[in-house]
């Protein structure tokens, strides 16, 4: 039997206050991944926190190391209460399989954050979480103002990039002035 020093728990917490516990795993990896699966395959459940622990095994220390403590919040791009944030990692995505907008750290520029959606791409580049936020709630606001009942918001790509290019445009002329 393999000898473990620690063992990474997932939780999910439901819009009443419930824990679930999503068993013990001998990898981050692996207990990561179940965490993501129950979100991605729930996000419609009432799911309002979730949480990613370390327990050092044969210790006399009661307190588990948090490696994610994630909240649910309503996506900026499609509305829905999909947008989970990591106030560890300062990372967010939105589990519904249809957006899947995201908010990361930068890989290239120290203390600056990205953040995008998938049928355009990179979005911007950002000092804030809030402006990360912000940033693709003008996309989502967009969006939604050119929406229709009976349409499908994730069918509107062109708009975003004529939005894009008016971006481009109005910072080009503040530039020539």
């Amino acid at each position: 039997m393999d000898d473990y020093e620690f063992v990474f728990v997932p939780s999910i917490v439901t819009i009443d206050g419930n824990i679930e516990g999503l068993g013990i795993y001998s990898k981050e990896s692996l207990a990561f991944d179940a965490l993501k699966k129950k979100i991605s395959e729930n996000w419609s459940s009432g799911y309002k926190e979730a949480q990613l622990v370390m327990w050092t095994l044969d210790s006399d220390d009661s307190k588990a190391v948090p490696l994610k403590h994630m909240s649910a919040n309503v996506c900026p791009i499609c509305d829905e209460r999909t947008f989970w944030t990591d106030a560890v990692e300062m990372n967010a995505l939105c589990y519904l399989p249809a957006c899947q907008a995201w908010i990361e750290s930068s890989d290239k520029e120290m203390d600056k954050i990205d953040c995008g959606w998938p049928p355009i791409g990179y979005t911007s580049q950002v000092d804030t979480l809030a402006d990360a936020l912000s940033s693709l709630r003008n996309y989502g606001a967009k969006i939604r103002a050119s929406v229709s009942e009976d349409s499908d918001i994730f069918t509107h790509r062109t708009l975003l990039e004529e939005y894009e290019k008016s971006i481009e445009e109005d910072s080009t002329s503040n530039l020539e002035e």
